[in-house]
């Protein structure tokens, strides 16, 4: 069964040097294909969600303008916006919300109608936007796992330009006001999950403890005491949300949203003055009223346009525009901090220097592996994507070519020079020297180095290479694994470590809830495509070929009807790559079934963090070691799948490309890696006072 199937392959390319910029062209990452045969599989198979996800935009849409705002008169309207601004912040907000809402009346009903549906859209957002983030920010401010997870993707969604989201809604959900409504959520959501992240964070904890010994359960904690302390900061995050929200009003025009956006969109286009300058007006008086009730108390005024260009230069760092003197503002770097003392950095011991020496050796080994025999007589992997590799008689290849381990004999090389460097950082300098390089980076290089060499020597040949077996250069890289993950873990067992601040006396949840995502975005992984070769040969059979030709002799005899011919023949060519093209998941036995043993990485993943997570007791040491255990085994994952598609970007035919597949499993790995990594990045080298330096001295002597 396959899940995900990709939809187009990659046409034929022209030769060029190494140095010309159409040599860009022969190493091409189908991103595009991957994401083409994820929005098929999606609407083809998730209509239903779609539709689910679609209904309440809709329905809130229509009921705030059909059922309750237009029915309505503008009295009362005026009404609600002065009682609201009265309430939710004072006398003269409301008194300014029902004059502006009242003559945005008053420019006559041509634009109240136009009004009403803005005032619906912002609305319908902003409550999607509060739905979603606050549960969302919450449970990142209370949950390491979910932030390390959700961080980056926030990250992600801050740099990208606003008409970039309009391209998965508009293929999902249409133009109109329901495609621009979910654009304007997802674009103006991040700020808010931000705030209320840091402002849930940096409740002072004195204050959380004593809650917690008074005996209140957690939900009353958060509902009691976290969220009151950090309301300035989350009503700052509603504020920049609905400004972000209102600054899309234009781009939803464009997505064919009705509204004053709309109607100012369709009046400029007619450079049609007396249409556009009252929807202006009456827009700017729209989001004037929604920005003064959202304020927070405290915050600075300033004009509309000053508040939203202030927000979209803020949008990577929203917490720089909450209210001074609150606690959610209170030194956000307190917790990158490390509490000093004059101690000294931990020197090394007898007893942790030996598995160090044991980690470099097989890290060592694992490297100069590369230079020994991967594949013989065919390639191993690269046979999959291209033909001259299927049968190579008498010709031997090692770990760095493109025939032989290709990238996944760069990762080896890589993985293995890391752990030697880990360990001579710490021989050199314990403590010092880049935070990877260390005990914990260790076990997850020589883990990601174990996992990686298993999969490659599980995975299955082609069916029409001519390789006689798996030569001795792979078995060697599994080996050096072995034996630099055996000496990596006996190293962290005995690295005097310890966390920044203690960390949490509960299981955390959010690890393992975010590593059993990662197992499943695996599962789909490993059901979708990871290779698929639409080929020459592979389509156009010997009858096919026949029609081919006898469309080129007419061609020959009828000139004049080349185009319409050429048509036809583009045609059949689509209909037989759609028919004949060969797809293959990473469980078929026809590909190397690298997706098996991707999902089996992933549940053996699973399984370690749950002492990561506390499961099995609260030792912070064992949390630690269990954490760097689960993202090496993350890390693993990333690099099958890693390996997968930059082998054959390097080396496959036209026509024959990598499938989402190998992407998910890259991506399931880094899910799991970032499940535990905010443990590992707590932890570092020890402080010791001088006599316990004297003890461990002594003990170090051999």
């Amino acid at each position: 069964m396959i899940l995900l199937a990709q939809g187009s392959g990659q046409a034929e390319l022209p030769e060029a040097g190494f140095t010309d910029n159409e040599v860009l062209d022969q190493f091409l990452v189908p991103f595009g294909s991957w994401m083409e045969q994820a929005s098929d599989w999606i609407q083809g198979n998730l209509g239903w969600l779609l539709a689910i996800i679609e209904w309440p935009f809709r329905t809130l849409n229509d009921l705030l303008v059909e059922d309750v705002l237009q029915p309505m008169s503008w009295v009362g309207v005026v009404a609600v916006f002065f009682v609201a601004g009265t309430l939710v912040r004072n006398l003269r907000v409301g008194v300014f919300a029902a004059v502006a809402i009242a003559l945005c009346g008053f420019l006559g009903d041509l634009f109240w109608r136009p009004t009403i549906e803005t005032i619906s859209f912002v609305i319908v957002a902003v409550l999607a936007c509060v739905l979603i983030g606050l549960p969302l920010g919450v449970a990142c401010g209370r949950l390491d796992a979910v932030w390390q997870v959700v961080r980056p993707i926030l990250d992600a969604m801050q740099v990208v330009h606003a008409f970039v989201y309009m391209i998965p809604f508009v293929y999902f959900f249409g133009t109109g006001n329901v495609g621009a409504t979910i654009v304007t959520m997802a674009f103006a959501i991040p700020p808010l999950v931000r705030l209320t992240n840091l402002g849930i964070r940096q409740v002072p904890e004195d204050v959380v403890e004593a809650s917690r010994a008074y005996g209140a359960p957690e939900w009353r904690v958060l509902v009691d005491v976290q969220i009151p302390l950090a309301r300035p900061a989350i009503m700052t995050g509603i504020n920049q949300t609905l400004l972000l929200a209102i600054s899309m009003l234009g781009i939803a025009a464009i997505m064919g949203a009705k509204g004053l956006g709309g109607l100012l969109f369709g009046a400029i286009s007619r450079q049609s003055v007396i249409d556009a300058v009252p929807a202006g007006l009456a827009f700017y008086l729209v989001a004037v009223v929604f920005d003064r009730i959202s304020q927070p108390e405290g915050s600075g005024s300033g004009g509309l346009l000053r508040r939203i260009s202030r927000a979209w230069a803020h949008r990577r760092d929203p917490a720089a525009l909450a209210p001074s003197g609150d606690p959610a503002t209170a030194d956000q770097g307190a917790e990158d901090e490390v509490p000093s003392d004059h101690g000294s950095i931990a020197p090394l011991t007898g007893a942790e220097r030996k598995p160090m020496l044991v980690a470099a050796v097989g890290g060592a080994v694992a490297a100069v592996s590369v230079l020994l025999t991967w594949s013989t007589d065919a390639g191993f992997l690269s046979a999959y994507g291209r033909r001259a590799d299927e049968s190579l008689p008498g010709e031997s290849f090692n770990g760095l070519s493109a025939s032989g381990g290709s990238w996944f004999g760069y990762l080896a090389l890589v993985l293995g020079l890391f752990v030697v460097a880990a360990v001579v950082n710490t021989l050199v300098s314990p403590g010092g020297g880049p935070r990877g390089l260390t005990s914990d980076g260790a076990v997850m290089a020589s883990l990601a180095l174990l996992v990686m060499m298993l999969s490659y020597l599980l995975a299955a040949p082609s069916e029409l290479a001519a390789s006689t077996g798996t030569p001795i250069g792979p078995w060697i890289a599994l080996v050096g694994a072995l034996v630099a993950s055996a000496g990596s873990v006996g190293w962290i067992r005995r690295a005097p470590h310890v966390a920044a601040r203690p960390l949490s006396n509960q299981v955390r949840r959010g690890c393992i809830g975010v590593a059993v995502f990662a197992v499943l975005v695996f599962g789909v992984g490993a059901l979708s495509v990871w290779s698929f070769d639409e080929r020459a040969d592979v389509v156009v059979t010997p009858e096919v070929q026949a029609q081919l030709d006898e469309l080129d002799a007419r061609i020959e005899a009828n000139p004049e009807d080349a185009g319409a011919i050429t048509a036809e023949m583009a045609e059949l060519s689509d209909e037989l790559k759609a028919e004949f093209r060969i797809i293959v998941d990473g469980v078929s036995g026809k590909g190397p079934g690298l997706g098996i043993w991707v999902l089996v990485a992933g549940l053996v993943g699973l399984a370690a963090a749950l002492p990561a997570a506390g499961v099995l007791g609260r030792d912070e040491h064992r949390q630690w070691r269990w954490s760097s255990i689960t993202a090496g085994i993350g890390a693993g994952a990333a690099c099958v799948g890693f390996g997968w598609i930059f082998t054959h970007v390097r080396s496959a035919d036209p026509d024959y490309v990598s499938g989402i597949g190998a992407f998910l499993a890259m991506a399931g790995g880094l899910i799991l890696v970032a499940a535990v990594a905010g443990v590992i990045k707590e932890f570092g080298r020890a402080k010791i006072y001088a006599d316990e330096a004297a003890a461990l001295t002594e003990g170090s002597q051999p």
